[in-house]
């Protein structure tokens, strides 16, 4: 069982340089647990070392619909994501002669990924609790804001659910009160009694208008939103060299839309 405070990540998206430049923050802040909410692969150029990463670091991982995808196919996705999927999984997929090794531990890893994780009174998730893998949870200053959707949800949450899947961060109560972080830092403490679902935004392509890497630590009474700047002109510079990927990737690492 995770013993709070822990580290909660979701959306890396091969974005290796997001990634270090997070942990090592979470480090020197003395969290040892991290929970991953998937898409660790998809978007960025280095999906094999990510995947290595999360692996060597994280607590508890969950599948996203990018990882599913990866092992699967890219159902459903626009080409620009279904191209990057097929990137990586040119990168990834085990030959013939990687009986053993490395490859294969990393793809059996991924393949084996659970879509969703109760921890007492805690849900991790990708997507929502509705659809573990794709469905996608807005709060109320997002034109995809749906209240019903979220009337549905809140009944099968036991006290929080943590997901990602959107690249923006939020909380939302049980009353269907919202909350955005901003900034730096920004702290909600939870009220006794009261459900929540909370949205830990994206550590490898931010789509909130923030280009710094997104995470959230549960301290068992409080999420803290934090955000890390990292290298994204390391990043944008491999895209752009990778033909497989398109430039448009890279473009919006550097305004974080």
């Amino acid at each position: 069982m995770l013993k709070p405070p822990f580290a909660v990540v979701s959306d890396i998206h091969a974005n290796l340089e997001a990634m270090e430049a997070l942990h090592a923050e979470i480090h020197r802040q003395g969290i040892r647990q991290v929970v991953c909410l998937g898409d660790i692969v998809g978007y960025g150029p280095n999906p094999s070392e990510t995947t290595d990463f999360v692996m060597a670091h994280a607590t508890l991982v969950v599948a996203g619909n990018h990882d599913w995808a990866l092992i699967n196919k890219p159902i459903g996705f626009n080409h620009v994501a279904a191209e990057a999927i097929e990137y990586a999984h040119d990168m990834m997929e085990p030959k013939f002669y990687h009986l053993f090794g490395h490859t294969k531990a990393r793809w059996h890893f991924l393949e084996n990924l659970p879509q969703q994780v109760e921890d007492g009174d805690l849900t991790f998730v990708h997507g929502s609790v509705r659809d573990p893998l794709s469905d996608y949870v807005f709060g109320d200053g997002h034109p995809l804001w749906n209240p019903r959707q979220i009337e549905e949800i809140f009944p099968r949450v036991r006290r929080v659910c943590f997901c990602g899947h959107t690249h923006f961060p939020v909380v939302i109560r049980d009353d269907l009160v919202c909350w955005t972080p901003s900034g730096a830092e920004a702290d909600l403490r939870l009220e006794p009694g009261r459900k929540y679902v909370v949205n830990v935004g994206s550590v490898g392509q931010p789509r909130d208008g923030d280009p710094r890497a997104c995470y959230a630590v549960f301290t068992g009474e409080e999420v803290l939103f934090r955000r890390v700047a990292y290298d994204v002109e390391g990043i944008v510079r491999k895209i752009l060299e990778i033909d497989a990927l398109e430039d448009r990737l890279a473009d919006r690492l550097r305004t974080g839309k």
